[in-house]
């Protein structure tokens, strides 16, 4: 058995006691079991006690920050841009064999333009967003203009939703 050694400095016996604690209002186990007298031998040095670990000013840290994320090629961009783009005909395309009524898009302005504007707007603004993540700007700087374009399309689009949703409920669509 180990003993630390602040134990071993004693001179007077130590006290053992058996204690088992409890729960709630009843009372805990607590009886002495015995007293241990340490006895140091003579032939042996005595330990002494290691001096405890302080806190304090350690040396200074260097760093190594990896480089900043690069972009790839601007023909690669260039090219998925294009693929991109290519695909809105066939999206306008699919909206008319659909039936989409490009004609309720001056109801829809008349009803409510703020909010079919703002709407609209808010889309295109966070695209551009996204275009200056991707050429300029950092995390930070996406992060509060995102979020305050994201609470414009939330508002204006749930308005814009409500109006498309009563000319629906009025037969108009």
């Amino acid at each position: 058995m180990k003993i630390p050694t602040q134990l071993l400095a004693s001179s007077s016996p130590l006290s053992i006691s058996l204690i088992i604690a409890s729960f709630g209002d009843s009372t805990p186990f607590n009886e002495k079991a015995f007293d241990l007298a340490i006895k140091h031998d003579i032939n042996t040095p005595s330990k002494l006690p290691i001096k405890p670990v302080r806190y304090g000013k350690l040396e200074e840290i260097h760093h190594i920050f990896r480089p900043d994320a690069k972009n790839p090629p601007k023909v690669i961009s260039l090219f998925f841009t294009l693929v991109v783009l290519a695909t809105l005909p066939v999206l306008l395309g699919s909206w008319v064999l659909l039936g989409a009524n490009a004609s309720h898009v001056s109801k829809a302005l008349s009803a409510a333009p703020v909010a079919h504007t703002l709407y609209f707007g808010g889309i295109v603004a966070m695209e551009g967003v996204f275009f200056l993540y991707y050429t300029t700007w950092n995390l930070f700087q996406v992060l509060p203009v995102a979020a305050a374009v994201g609470i414009v399309i939330f508002l204006s689009g749930s308005k814009a939703l409500t109006e498309v949703q009563e000319r629906r409920l009025a037969g108009l669509r």
